[in-house]
């Protein structure tokens, strides 16, 4: 089984994204997986088996998450529900904004929709029609980007590295990674618990992939 979890990407400044209230619960399951220019972060929650869910409550979690992050950093946010790593349902929210939703590797979420009489046609725009919204909101984020290549990284079958797609479309809305900060440490496993103070702990980096 590939990689279950979400991956989290908001703008936090020169402070740790995790660090933010709204991402309190369950902090010390947050690793930090990619930083990018101007205080862009993404950060990993990776789902233990017994609480890895349905497609329906991965849209419903990862829709209530981004627009939550959008309100409390004062920002665009984008999020995705990463399920067995061969396909991801993704929002994105802008502060009191309308949130949109997406899906990459619509032939293996068709497979998880399997038995809900569901496709994803059924809840997920087309690519070229959720391009559009991943163009309006990387505008909201001060970024340029280019609509029909966003449509063509929408319509990509991931194969079993649909998080690598994902970095396709952070790209494609113009986020550009740079090295991780001085809060993340590079390597593997598991985050310490958080500090009494409730800061985001000093974390492991995470590579599901």
């Amino acid at each position: 089984m590939g990689f279950w979890g979400h991956l989290l990407v908001g703008r936090g400044g020169d402070r740790a994204l995790a660090a933010r209230p709204v991402l309190a619960t369950g902090r010390e399951h947050l690793v930090p997986a990619a930083a990018f220019t101007d205080g862009w972060q993404m950060w990993c929650r990776m789902a233990p088996e017994p609480l890895r869910p349905a497609v329906e409550d991965a849209v419903a979690s990862v829709d209530d998450l981004v627009r939550a992050l959008a309100d409390d950093t004062g920002a665009p946010a984008l999020a995705a529900g990463v399920l067995a790593g061969d396909c991801a349902v993704v929002f994105g929210a802008v502060p009191a904004g309308t949130p949109w939703a997406a899906c990459l590797g619509r032939v293996a979420l068709a497979r998880h929709l399997a038995g809900t009489g569901l496709g994803p046609d059924d809840i997920f725009p087309v690519p070229r029609t959720a391009a559009a919204h991943c163009a309006a909101w990387a505008a909201a984020a001060g970024r340029v980007t280019d609509a029909g290549a966003l449509a063509r990284v929408l319509a990509a079958d991931p194969g079993p590295d649909v998080v690598g797609l994902f970095r396709e479309l952070l790209a494609g809305l113009g986020m550009v990674e740079e090295a991780l900060p001085a809060c993340a440490v590079a390597g593997r496993g598991r985050p310490e618990p958080p500090p009494p103070t409730g800061e985001a702990p000093t974390a492991v980096r995470c590579e599901p992939w």
